[in-house]
């Protein structure tokens, strides 16, 4: 193929991509943003080519033409200015062809060009400029899901059965009398999948035109949802649509402070009730940033903070840590959980978190209007519910320092 034959042909092998994500009514995909970028780049390449032989053709037809009337020393000057007006038409064509071809692609394509996140000019165009970094959140810390037991659900709900109290158990029998039943309690519990879901729109341009925004986007949906997951599986209240969250679970245990001095104890107090009713160490506590922060900047008699100063640990022995488990403890630290209560559970036994289809997120431009006003609706979401099998295996802690 000539210059030409293999300009155009990169021309549509760049337009298909995104011809073809028109026809389906949705947004192209990275791998076809990526597809078409390279065959552009081809007809940019084969662009320059094709000037350099036009010029070359166009300096020819100017140094080999014959004014008229002059004589010509290798011919007929007919004959060279028919051949000098042939290279220049030809010239003239080829520059015509190339411009004509690159303005349908232009128009082709205006709906995936730049706006949003871009200065307009004067005419409202496309100011190229370079962007500063934007940071996500990155959720770096253990979460509710991570303590409890997880796992993968088939169907829309699920039925179990959740121990109660105990009744009766076994005793010393004489031969031939009497065996002592015994009532486990066991009652059963159905939970149905949640959804929790939020979308956002950017522009078409904005998706083509700064990609890695689009994706800081994404993972500040999937943060959102996880904060959203974790005050699911704490707080809620279970009506309507709300999950049932541990916070509200019939036949959980409770315990109190008597007083600021009291909030550690509390917490161990809880980790033994536990214990007692269950037969389960517990192996996390979940609490507020404000009162742990309280707990970790307390001090004895002496002034020496018990989790450790802010170089060393207490007294100077041991070494440093930022934010030490409580009992040694996994905790989390999460606004989720009011200032003022804690949870202590023996999570990853109690409780279970389970899944259908894990988190999507998902991307089209047929939400309402959005094609003709060139947006990309963004949605994550995922599909969950939780299953606490003992109750009693959790234990809500009211702290009396909270606000002091």
């Amino acid at each position: 193929m000539n210059l030409r034959e293999q300009r155009d042909a990169a021309l549509k092998a760049a337009q298909e991509p995104i011809e073809a994500a028109k026809t389906a009514g949705r947004a192209m995909t990275k791998d076809e943003i990526a597809e078409s970028e390279k065959h552009l780049a081809r007809v940019d390449e084969l662009d320059e080519q094709i000037g350099q032989a036009e010029k070359a053709a166009a300096l020819a037809a100017k140094a080999f033409a014959v004014p008229a009337g002059q004589p010509n020393p290798g011919g007929t000057g007919e004959a060279v200015g028919v051949a000098a007006k042939l290279a220049a038409d030809e010239a003239y064509k080829s520059a015509t062809l190339a411009a004509k071809s690159r303005t349908r692609f232009s128009q082709r394509s205006v709906e995936f060009g730049a706006k949003d996140f871009s200065t307009g000019g004067a005419a409202g165009g496309l100011v190229q400029t370079q962007y500063g970094q934007v940071v996500p959140e990155v959720l770096r810390r253990p979460t509710i899901a991570t303590l409890l037991g997880s796992g993968t659900l088939s169907a829309t709900t699920l039925t179990y059965y959740v121990q109660g109290p105990t009744t009766g158990g076994f005793a010393p029998v004489a031969e031939l009398g009497e065996k002592p039943a015994i009532d486990f309690g066991f009652e059963p519990q159905i939970e149905t999948l949640t959804k929790i879901a939020g979308i956002t729109k950017i522009s078409d341009e904005s998706f083509q035109d700064v990609p890695y925004l689009v994706s800081v986007i994404e993972g500040q949906m999937r943060l959102r949802l996880v904060l959203a997951e974790e005050d699911q599986l704490l707080n809620g209240d279970g009506t309507g649509i709300n999950m049932t969250g541990i916070l509200n679970r019939d036949g959980i245990l409770t315990e109190a402070s008597a007083g600021p001095d009291d909030d550690l104890d509390a917490l161990f107090r809880a980790m033994t009730n536990i214990d007692l009713a269950t037969q389960l160490p517990a192996d996390a506590v979940v609490i507020n940033p404000l009162d742990y922060q309280r707990l970790r900047l307390s001090r004895d008699a002496n002034e020496q903070y018990f989790a450790g100063g802010p170089f060393t640990g207490a007294y100077g022995n041991g070494g440093f840590g930022l934010n030490p488990g409580l009992w040694q403890q996994r905790t989390v630290i999460t606004s989720a959980i009011a200032e003022g209560t804690a949870l202590v559970g023996a999570f990853e036994i109690g409780g279970q978190v389970l899944r259908k289809g894990g988190v999507s997120v998902e991307m089209t431009n047929s939400d309402q209007d959005d094609f003709i006003h060139n947006r990309v609706t963004l949605r994550a979401e995922e599909r969950l519910l939780l299953a606490v099998y003992q109750p009693a295996a959790f234990c809500e802690v009211t702290l009396a320092g909270s606000g002091s």
